[in-house]
């Protein structure tokens, strides 16, 4: 976590950084997903299972790459977004091009 790192948390998005739509977008899908669950739930799962927090952050990276109308932006972003859920952010949790596979998947 550094002084990008934005974070969604009960009903706030925290960022020290002004978010372009895509972003605050893939916040907000984070927010919906913590009412759906309940935030108890949703963040206790998301620290401690790694494939739920996967399935967060797919859902959330998905709905964030859909937003994005312009073609070379959305692919730009697909590759920030499967480097990020290959990094130590997200535990490591995938690797980058099974990360980049997922990401493509419905797009």
């Amino acid at each position: 976590i550094d002084d990008n790192t934005v974070i969604a948390y009960g009903g706030d998005i925290y960022t020290n950084n002004e978010l372009p739509d895509h972003l605050l977008i893939h916040e907000e899908r984070h927010l919906k997903q913590q009412k759906t669950y309940g935030l108890e739930i949703w963040v206790d799962n998301y620290l401690k299972d790694p494939s739920y927090r996967l399935k967060m952050e797919l859902d959330s990276y998905r709905t964030q790459l859909k937003s994005i109308k312009d073609r070379e932006l959305r692919n730009k972003v697909r590759l920030a977004s499967a480097k990020l859920l290959a990094s130590p952010l997200y535990n490591n949790i995938v690797n980058y091009q099974e990360a980049f596979n997922l990401l493509n998947k419905h797009d």
